[in-house]
């Protein structure tokens, strides 16, 4: 299992990436525009800053309006996944041209679902992305509980890989209490966020989401 480590509920960003560089697989970046939903965080500038001082890779995670325009900043600012969120998208054409971008500039692309969406909303999209991120809770606020109905999808979406080429990775009230059930429901990636900063000792915190 791969540990994506949020960086919603840092204070201070830069110490934190310090503190999980050595033991985190990648830092996910959550970006709210304020517009998509009520929150406003991380900018890109943000995410150059960790770029140029550390080389963690960064799994960005787009809660925005105007997404390919986004997506043009976190390219610049060295992202190395873009995911964004399917709903927030006006038309088809839009996920077309969002896709294509980022697979251009040598990112992992992704489209992100909310809880109550269906994967059924993926079928034309899914022999073109790289992640498919399943959100837990809804988004736009660390510390919420796990819902553990969404791991219902991840087991239906979990099918889609014995043909196509995809990771899954899965957002929200991710703890030790609940892993275990995550792993054997195929998720690949996980992403933590109150869990792991709240931890004494942040090390042993990823490793245990690494089983």
């Amino acid at each position: 299992m791969l540990v994506s480590v949020s960086t919603m509920p840092a204070k201070n960003v830069l110490e934190y990436v310090k503190q999980v560089e050595q033991y985190a697989d990648f830092m996910h970046c959550d970006v709210c525009d304020g517009i998509y939903n009520n929150s406003i965080y991380f900018s890109s500038e943000l995410a150059e800053q960790i770029n140029n001082n550390s080389t963690i890779p960064l799994d960005v995670h787009l809660m925005t309006k105007n997404i390919l325009s986004n997506a043009k900043k976190y390219v610049k600012a060295g992202a190395n996944i873009i995911t964004a969120q399917f709903e927030a998208f006006n038309n088809k054409n839009d996920i077309d041209k969002f896709i294509n971008y980022v697979k251009s500039n040598r990112c992992m692309v992704g489209l992100s679902l909310e809880p109550e969406t269906p994967i059924s909303v993926l079928a034309e999209y899914i022999d073109k992305i790289d992640i498919v991120l399943i959100m837990a809770v809804k988004t736009g606020k660390s510390g919420q509980e796990f819902n553990a109905d969404v791991l219902k999808k991840v087991k239906e979406l979990a099918e889609y890989t014995k043909k196509y080429n995809f990771l899954i990775e899965l957002d929200g009230g991710i703890s030790s209490s609940n892993i275990q059930l995550i792993k054997n429901s195929g998720v690949d990636i996980v992403v933590s966020g109150s869990f792991v900063y709240n931890s004494n000792d942040k090390k042993q915190a990823i490793e245990t989401l690494k089983i």
